[in-house]
């Protein structure tokens, strides 16, 4: 009895040694547990992105995300994410008889609803084997953040090292000089047409060897860092093939091309220079129908940027910044950034008013706009939302990505057609920085009777005579009292105009956006940080039929409290006053509150 017992003994021993070893070669750090609170008077939860505020307002969720890296060796490294994410993971889902009490869903949407999946993210094994032509080798996931965004851009954080391929990296022998190749693995959904496939692009299953490819040269050039790429896309399908035993051809119904150039550099001391020059060409040679995500027929067009900084000026505490863009309305790359870089100097739309006319969304969202040079797909009905004003409306986001997101993120507005000026003026002076932007913006799509059938009518309408100004004062000051009041203001004004067809007076449109906020926040205690805001907005439509006012206020509290390993946050909003959201010309009452809190343990 002794012998047999003291094997298992002397295998747990040998175990307990050795795990340590084996243990030390993984790295679990960044592992996290998210668990989120939603609260508000709208009583709603969606049953197919419930977890996010895009359709709810209520409910508790928890996620899990478990990251692994190995050091295998010095030139082999792998890692692997698991993240769980699902509606269900409701805590009052307890998944009794598939929880049918959801209001108004079918037998397969609830078989959806259970489904608290946990999902493989993040895999990848990189390489570093240290030749001379060849530093990196990265096979798997990756966000995409190496190439710029207007080509092949990171994707939204819930899809972060979500999208697959293969990406290396070298040196050149010149100019210290490197070279990058990538071929990302296409999704579905960023294929043309969804993958030219009906029910859910099931029907061709040549669109699961998808994928764009990308070269891209770094040079050093005197003072100037030089950059350029190429990619490339074919969208193929399967041809009719009465004979398959000797394999089946394929042939692309559909192929998309971008170059880029840019270069950025000191000119002299305070005076920073950057400039890109893009040119996509997009052709579909064997149809011509309305495309979900992508232009239809061929079309050619660029996209330029230029940024100038000026640091070092005779007033002290005086910086200048202009940028000049021009992006045209037919620019287009499925795989340019959806959200995740911030591409414009220009603070954009007034986020007050984001999503109008959403019960969900009566105040609007709490962060500044962000912009993106995906495509927004914005003429739905044959005016669509490029004929509204400050920005995307609600169901028409395109490829730029807004359907997941809480009221607490910034939304993002594609700039696909943009054209204009930013001048950002920042100035301190008695330790109160202030900044002053100024932006005009006119459209590539300012056009008249577009064709119906042309590559760019699903995007934008056939009539358009649009330019907008956005004016945006923001101050900062830290009061010596309490151990530091920050204080903040913010005027800002945002007018947009579009006289749409010339011979018809009758769908003319303004509106005017202004607001101020005011805020105040201080450190309560050595872990704990609070803040209150108090903003003021309206937003004044005049059209031909009617004229709209509508004015609110947001009351808004704060609280952050941080320790190692873990932090949690609140936001709460109360929403007061009146208006049209809908625009039927009948003014009600706007009452709304809503409230969001995170809890996150990382280990």
């Amino acid at each position: 009895m002794k012998k047999l017992s003291l094997k298992p003994l002397a295998a747990a021993i040998g175990l307990a040694i050795a795990a340590p070893a084996f243990a030390a070669g993984i790295d679990f750090s960044g592992s996290n547990i998210y668990m989120k609170f939603l609260d508000g008077n709208q009583r709603k939860v969606s049953q197919s992105s419930g977890d996010t505020t895009s359709g709810s307002d209520s409910g508790q969720w928890t996620e899990f995300e478990l990251r692994m890296k190995a050091n295998i060796s010095k030139q082999v490294e792998a890692g692997v994410r698991l993240q769980s994410r699902s509606p269900a993971a409701y805590w009052t889902n307890f998944g009794f008889a598939n929880n049918e009490g959801f209001s108004g869903a079918t037998p397969g949407d609830i078989k959806t609803q259970q489904s608290k999946f946990v999902k493989l993210r993040g895999a990848y094994v990189l390489l570093t084997p240290g030749y001379a032509w060849l530093d990196q080798a990265l096979i798997g996931s990756s966000d995409w953040g190496m190439f710029d965004p207007f080509t092949v851009g990171q994707v939204r954080y819930i899809d972060r090292d979500n999208y697959n391929g293969f990406y290396f990296k070298g040196k050149l022998p010149v100019a210290g000089g490197s070279w990058e190749f990538g071929r990302l693995s296409l999704p579905n959904y960023l294929q043309s047409n969804y993958g030219q496939g009906s029910s859910c692009c099931n029907s061709d299953d040549s669109q699961f060897n998808e994928a764009v490819y990308i070269a891209q040269l770094k040079v050093q050039a005197g003072p100037a860092k030089v950059t350029g790429s190429y990619q490339w896309f074919n969208d193929r399908q399967l041809k009719k093939d009465t004979t398959p035993f000797n394999g089946q051809d394929i042939e692309t119904f559909a192929k998309t091309n971008v170059l880029m150039l840019k270069a950025e550099g000191s000119a002299f001391d305070g005076l920073d220079l950057k400039g890109a020059y893009y040119a996509s060409k997009y052709d579909a040679p064997l149809f011509d129908q309305p495309w979900i995500n992508s232009p239809k027929s061929s079309i050619n067009d660029r996209a330029i940027k230029l940024d100038v900084a000026l640091s070092s000026l005779p007033i002290p505490g005086l910086s200048l910044n202009y940028q000049y863009f021009n992006i045209g309305a037919g620019y287009y790359s499925n795989t340019a950034a959806r959200r995740e870089t911030d591409v414009l100097l220009t603070e954009g739309s007034e986020a007050a008013w984001y999503n109008w006319g959403n019960s969900l969304w009566l105040g609007g969202a709490a962060k500044d706009y962000t912009q993106a040079p995906s495509s927004p797909k914005c003429a739905v009905n044959g005016g669509g939302v490029c004929r509204s004003s400050s920005g995307l409306a609600a169901g028409a986001n395109g490829l730029v990505d807004n359907d997941f997101m809480d009221f607490d993120e910034s939304p993002n507005e594609s700039v696909q057609g943009w054209k204009g000026h930013t001048f950002l003026v920042n100035y301190e002076i008695a330790k109160l920085p202030m900044s002053l932007e100024y932006t005009r913006i006119g459209y590539n799509y300012n056009w008249q009777n577009y064709s119906a059938t042309g590559p760019l009518s699903n995007y934008f309408a056939a009539n358009n005579d649009r330019k907008t100004s956005i004016f945006a004062f923001k101050a900062n000051y830290v009061l010596p009292a309490a151990g530091g009041v920050d204080l903040g203001l913010k005027y800002k004004k945002v007018k947009d105009s579009n006289s749409g067809q010339a011979s018809n007076a009758g769908d003319d449109r303004e509106t005017t956006d202004s607001g101020f906020t005011v805020s105040a926040g201080n450190q309560l205690f050595r872990d704990l940080f609070g803040s209150l805001s108090f903003g003021r907005y309206s937003r004044d439509i005049a059209t031909p039929g009617l004229s709209i006012a509508n004015k609110k206020n947001i009351l808004s509290a704060r609280l952050s409290y941080n320790l190692a390993g873990f932090e949690t946050g609140v936001l709460m909003q109360q929403i007061k006053g009146d208006g049209d959201p809908g625009e039927t010309g009948t003014q009600t009452d706007i009452n709304q509150y809503r409230m969001k809190a995170f809890v996150k343990a990382i280990f």
